[in-house]
């Protein structure tokens, strides 16, 4: 009898620890879930791109500039952040490092850092602290790919992985509660970054977590895989949008000025309007995305008055969506959407590559093709007011975008060249096919993405 028992009380006990596993499983899934969630009820941010490239007019700087040439005259992060507070942001993300290594705040593990510049100060405690007095939660950025210790494709040895580790660790540890780290130079095939094949996502990941569970992990790779990251983060300034049928959970990135770093003559520059900025988070918001602006500061360290006023503006004109209460079951992008073009120059560069939200694909037409165009099929009628596309390789020199409409090809937009990031809007149209044609190049071009949507 007693051998009977015994195989019946394993059973149970194998029962019970499955069930508690489970209801675990559950638990910690929709831990994550409400993570998400609350993240993108933050709606919109600043993404604030001052460091190194600031002072020497470089969107990415060289490595090895002189520490010291990093000289603010009047920093003052409250500025930005009370910047931020008028225009009803609601959290920030700061550039720590940016891909030539140089860090704002000391770093133990190098002295190409904040501690060796002309300013006596930790940026990076001075923005948390002046963001939290307003209310705004705090993000970092963060670069993996570092040019001054070569931290790259090809070179990540232990010692670089450890060196990572360190940085991430400090500033995980030594500034509160992080919502977010984004992270950049990683898996993409921008620059020299290391991809995910030598220094895998979930090697950082699980470090970031095993400080900051709560913190998520945005990988800026310009890539919608979820596996290489908690959110995707759409790349706005290169022909990459939120598409028209989203379901990831999304940032979208698009700068106030006219790039990243501020250079000398932006304060008098014509920045965003605040129509485009309010119908752009309008979008974002109401296709699972937040809406992430970048304002840099200049070379005194504090926002130009352009900026600043700017700013306010958008603040009085944005209002919010009701909060998110769960989230969709997530969907590739342009499901319903076929792609056919009149010829693609080898299977690497098919149609099907403008609609996968990865700007690293690309369509390119075959040499001897003498009337290029590519047209999109949205299985039914849709309707769109904008058009958003971008080349990675150069070289359209005419084009137009149409809609075919009662049996004929209306034309919606034209332009010359296309370059990294082309963005028209038109009259309300419905159609189910759309298309672009290629009237000049001046080569091969090869275009990386194409968006419709309606604002």
């Amino acid at each position: 009898m007693i051998k009977k028992v015994i195989p019946i009380v394993i059973i149970c006990l194998l029962f019970s620890c499955s069930v508690k596993q489970k209801k675990q499983d559950i638990a910690e899934k929709q831990e994550k879930v409400n993570l998400v969630l609350s993240f993108l009820n933050l709606n919109f941010g600043m993404f604030i791109h001052y460091n190194m490239g600031t002072y020497h007019a470089e969107q990415w700087a060289k490595p090895n500039h002189d520490p010291k040439s990093f000289a603010p005259t009047n920093l003052d992060c409250n500025q930005w952040a009370k910047a931020a507070k008028s225009a009803k942001m609601n959290y920030a993300v700061f550039t720590t490092k940016h891909h030539d290594g140089f860090c704002l705040w000391n770093t133990k593990v190098t002295d190409y850092d904040i501690a060796s510049s002309s300013y006596k100060g930790d940026i990076v405690k001075e923005y948390v602290d002046a963001f939290r007095k307003q209310d705004i939660k705090i993000g970092l950025y963060f670069s993996v790919w570092d040019r001054q210790h070569k931290i790259e494709n090809k070179n990540i040895t232990p010692k670089n992985i450890q060196y990572t580790k360190d940085q991430l660790t400090e500033l995980l540890t030594n500034y509160g509660d992080i919502i977010c780290i984004v992270i950049d130079g990683w898996g993409s095939k921008w620059g020299h970054g290391p991809n995910f094949n030598e220094l895998p996502f979930k090697v950082l990941e699980d470090h970031i977590h095993s400080i900051q569970p709560n913190c998520l992990v945005i990988n800026h790779s310009c890539k919608t895989d979820l596996n290489v990251t908690q959110l995707v983060h759409y790349e706005a300034t290169h022909g990459q949008h939120c598409p028209y049928d989203n379901t990831l959970p999304s940032q979208q990135g698009p700068t106030l000025q006219s790039t990243w770093f501020w250079e000398k003559g932006y304060e008098n520059q014509e920045l965003k309007s605040v129509k485009s900025v309010v119908e752009e988070l309008n979008f974002a918001n109401t296709h699972y995305a937040n809406y992430l602006l970048n304002a840099a500061p200049n070379d005194a360290g504090l926002m130009d008055d352009n900026v600043v006023n700017r700013l306010k503006e958008i603040g009085k004109a944005v209002t919010f969506s009701k909060p998110l209460m769960a989230l969709p079951k997530v969907e590739k992008p342009h499901k319903n959407v076929t792609v056919t073009a009149s010829s693609s120059s080898s299977d690497e560069f098919k149609p099907s590559n403008v609609i996968d939200c990865n700007l690293f694909t690309r369509w390119q037409f075959a040499k001897e093709d003498k009337k290029p165009w590519i047209e999109l099929d949205f299985g039914k009628p849709e309707t769109f007011n904008r058009v958003i596309c971008g080349e990675f390789r150069k070289g359209v020199e005419k084009f137009k975008i149409e809609a075919f409409v009662n049996g004929d090809w209306k034309l919606l937009a034209e332009g010359n060249k296309i370059t990294n990031n082309f963005n028209a809007s038109f009259e309300d149209v419905t159609a189910q096919k759309y298309r672009m044609v290629v009237l000049e190049s001046s080569q091969l071009p090869k275009i990386a993405e194409i968006t419709f949507v309606k604002y």
